[in-house]
């Protein structure tokens, strides 16, 4: 007749605790008893590629095993997300416990939410996860101490984001165009055309030396002291179909050269999610000015301009007064004509 299972701790003489460790997909239903039901496997929780593992210690005796401790390495190509079990992570170390006790015959699970690294564009069968768990408890059967699995249900669309930028000048109805000294707002617009979710956006805006930084509502700032290029928050996730804005207000320099008539400035997005068209992640150029065309540098009028070239006095005319200035022509003429003819019949009178 065996013997019952001793409850002598790792500090008494001969405790031995053989510990298993079993990793499986959440809701999952396996049977553990069985071999190939102990392998570890990823549960996956959206479409987003977030998995969750359930890892399990179980105490096959003959004595309790204490500070019982799970340990999980992870691939390159996951990355630690949370547990809501206690588990915390170093590096791609990621370790649960120490459980005080794991009495003969029981066990206790620890789940571990995790996701695909932002520059993993595999399918998902290539990865491979490990988890192991230890204890002072002496074991007399090391080898079911480690387990791992080969392979994720990655989605077919992750991986692969579209992202286009557009950028514009918010003015005025109608107008065209800015003034040397005076502030005006870009509108930085990012769409996500998909197939799938974009990690870590980033907006960077480098300024032309026409332009300064002001301020910004959404957070865009220059990318440290006296730098040129303004960098907007990073966005953790932009969902396909979705899109995002920020707005940068600018000033215009004072001095310009005289023959700098619009302003360009150009914009980009990146991500960490791969990208299979880079051709609109920036704005064309000469494409800012509110209607889609450029921006337009429009002098102060200068009342002591005497270097010989007329003053900028601007190109919107009214219809009208082409018209008026031809009516005056032509009344000014009929005048001139009526002049002479008196003189010429007073003339006639002598």
């Amino acid at each position: 007749m065996p013997a019952p299972p001793s409850p002598t701790g790792v500090h008494g003489a001969g405790a031995q605790a053989d510990l298993e460790v079993r990793s499986s997909a959440e809701g999952q239903d396996q049977d553990q008893d069985e071999p190939e039901a102990r392998a570890a496997a990823g549960s996956e929780r959206g479409a987003d590629g977030v998995f969750d593992y359930v890892i399990t210690a179980v105490n096959h005796g003959p004595s309790q095993a204490v500070s019982v401790t799970v340990t999980d390495e992870l691939p390159a190509s996951l990355v630690y997300v949370s547990s809501r079990d206690g588990c915390t992570a170093s590096g791609r170390t990621v370790r649960c416990g120490p459980l005080p006790r794991l009495a003969v015959g029981e066990s206790h699970s620890w789940a571990v939410t995790v996701r695909l690294a932002d520059d993993y564009d595999g399918d998902g069968q290539d990865i491979v996860n490990s988890a192991s768990v230890s204890s002072p408890t002496s074991d007399p059967h090391p080898e079911n101490n480690t387990t791992s699995v080969t392979g994720l249900p990655v989605p077919p669309d992750r991986g692969r984001a579209d992202l286009s930028l557009d950028k514009t000048a918010v003015l005025a109805k109608g107008q065209r165009w800015v003034r040397p000294g005076e502030t005006f707002a870009y509108r930085i617009t990012v769409d996500n055309r998909g197939p799938g979710a974009a990690r870590q956006v980033r907006v960077s805006d480098p300024l032309p030396g026409e332009l300064s930084f002001v301020e910004s509502a959404d957070g865009c700032a220059p990318d440290g002291d006296g730098a040129r290029t303004v960098v907007c928050p990073v966005l953790d996730r932009l969902e396909p179909g979705a899109s995002v804005s920020y707005e940068i207000t600018v000033k215009v320099a004072k001095s310009l050269p005289r023959h700098l008539r619009q302003i360009d400035n150009i914009a980009s997005v990146t991500s960490a999610t791969r990208d299979p068209d880079e051709s609109n992640n920036q704005n064309a150029e000469n494409t800012t000015g509110p209607d889609g065309g450029p921006l337009h540098i429009k002098p102060w009028p200068d009342p002591d301009h005497s270097d010989g070239e007329l003053p900028d006095t601007g190109s919107d005319v009214p219809d009208r007064l082409g018209w008026l200035a031809g009516s005056a022509v032509a009344a000014g003429a009929v005048l001139v004509a009526a002049a002479r003819r008196r003189v010429t019949c007073r003339g006639r009178k002598r």
